[in-house]
C-alpha cells in the first residue's frame, strides 16, 4: 500500500503555545492511508414482490475490501517505547455517506503504548477473532465471503482495551471490552452492572514456513440488566497451505451458540478453499461454506469464486461469482443472512469492480 507520510508541524504546534512538547514529539510522524473500491453486481431472488422473487442489479462499494480513509501515527519515545494512535473512517463510496452506524471514525479510534513486549491500544478497535481468522479465509476481505456469514458480528468493539504481542512466530491477541456498542441502549455500560454489554475476545497465530494458523474465541453479553446474563459466543480455528509456490491451500470451522434473545441460535460452519496465481498478476480463490444451523434444521451451502488482475502495485480489477444453496426455510444470501434474499431461495450474485490504495 502506498503511503503519504507527513511529520508533525512543529512549528505549528509552538504557534499554538505548545512549544515546549517540540522535544518530545520530534521523532513523530503521521501516515494517511485508505481504500476506494467500486463495482456492479446483479443478484438473483433478493426481494419477493406480487408473489415474484426479484431480482436486483446495483452499483456496490466496498466489494473487495471495504471504503475508507484513515490516520495511523506513532511517537517514538526512547527506549524501544512508542506511542501510537489510528483513526479510520469508514464510507459509502457509491453516495459518500458514513458507515458503522454513522461513526465518525467508526473502522477504528484507538491511541495506545507499543513496546518489545507488545502493544496495548485503548479505543475502538477490532477484535482478535476478526484480526485472526478474516486471513484465513479463502475469499478474504470480500463482501459476500466469510465475514457476511455472522448477521450479528461487527468485528469491532467500541470501549475496548486491547493488548497485542508479537513473538516471533506466535502472536497472542486479548481484548476486553466495558460497552461493544455505543449506539445501543445500554451499549456502553450500565453503572453498577458491569457485565451489560460486556465483550471478551482473546486468540493466538503461528506462522513458520508454508504454514499459518490461528485459533480464537469470543464472549459477548446482552445489552440489558434483563439478558446480560445471556451469552453469544464464537470459536473459530482455521489454517492455510502453502502446497507450492502458486497454490495456496485453506480451511477452517466456526462454533457459534447464542442464548440472547436478537441471536439465539446454535450452529456449526466448515469452509475450505484454494487459491491459485495463473501469473504474477492474475489470482483465482474458490470456497465452499457449510453451515449447520442446528437450533432450526437448516444447512445452507455458500460456493464462491473470486478473481484479482493487478494493474499496479496500487490498482486492481476483480470479479466474483457466489451461488447460495438455501433449505427448510434458511435465508443465507450472498451478502449475508437475511440481507437482500427470499426466504427458502437460492441465490446467485456476479460483481465486477475495481479496487485502488493509497
Amino acid at each position: 500500500m502506498k503511503k503519504l507520510v507527513k511529520s508533525v508541524a512543529l512549528g505549528a504546534l509552538g504557534a499554538m503555545g505548545v512549544g515546549a512538547m517540540q522535544g518530545a514529539w520530534a521523532q513523530s510522524s503521521v501516515t494517511l492511508y485508505g481504500i476506494v473500491d467500486a463495482g456492479l453486481s446483479y443478484v438473483t431472488n433478493a426481494a419477493k414482490t406480487n408473489g415474484k422473487n426479484r431480482d436486483v442489479a446495483a452499483m456496490m462499494s466496498g466489494g473487495e475490501a471495504a471504503d475508507r480513509f484513515g490516520f495511523r501515527g506513532v511517537e517514538d519515545l526512547g527506549g524501544g517505547l512508542k506511542a501510537v494512535f489510528q483513526l479510520e473512517n469508514g464510507f459509502n463510496l457509491a453516495n459518500g455517506g458514513v458507515q458503522q452506524n454513522g461513526r465518525l471514525f467508526g473502522r477504528q479510534a484507538f491511541v495506545g503504548l507499543s513496546s518489545p513486549y507488545g502493544t496495548l491500544m485503548l479505543g475502538r478497535q477490532r477484535v482478535p477473532i476478526y484480526d485472526l481468522f478474516t486471513p484465513l479465509d479463502p475469499l478474504g476481505y470480500f463482501g459476500w465471503s466469510i465475514v457476511s456469514q455472522d448477521a450479528q458480528y461487527a468485528g469491532r468493539a467500541d470501549n475496548a482495551a486491547k493488548y497485542v504481542a508479537d513473538l516471533g512466530r506466535f502472536r497472542v491477541d486479548a481484548m476486553y471490552s466495558t460497552g461493544y456498542d455505543s449506539t445501543i441502549v445500554n451499549g456502553a455500560q450500565v453503572p453498577g452492572e458491569f457485565r451489560v454489554g460486556q465483550e471478551i475476545s482473546v486468540g493466538a497465530s503461528y506462522s513458520a514456513g508454508p504454514l499459518a494458523a490461528a485459533a480464537a474465541y469470543d464472549l459477548r453479553r446482552g445489552t440489558s440488566e434483563a439478558t446480560q446474563s445471556a451469552k453469544e459466543q464464537r470459536f473459530v480455528i482455521g489454517a492455510t497451505y502453502q502446497i507450492v509456490a502458486a497454490l495456496k491451500a485453506y480451511a477452517g470451522y466456526k462454533w457459534f451458540n447464542s442464548s440472547v434473545p436478537a441471536s439465539a441460535a446454535r450452529s456449526d460452519m466448515y469452509y475450505g478453499g484454494l487459491q491459485l496465481q495463473c501469473s504474477p498478476a492474475f489470482f483465482i480463490s474458490a470456497a465452499t461454506y457449510y453451515t449447520d444451523i442446528k437450533s432450526a434444521g437448516q444447512h445452507p451451502v455458500d460456493f464462491g469464486l473470486n478473481t484479482q488482475y493487478l494493474l499496479s502495485k496500487s490498482t486492481s480489477l476483480y470479479g466474483e461469482v457466489n451461488y447460495v444453496k438455501n433449505n427448510h426455510g434458511s435465508n443465507l444470501g450472498v451478502a449475508g443472512y437475511g440481507v437482500g434474499v427470499v426466504a427458502g431461495a437460492n441465490q446467485t450474485g456476479v460483481a465486477v469492480g475495481i479496487i485502488h490504495f493509497f
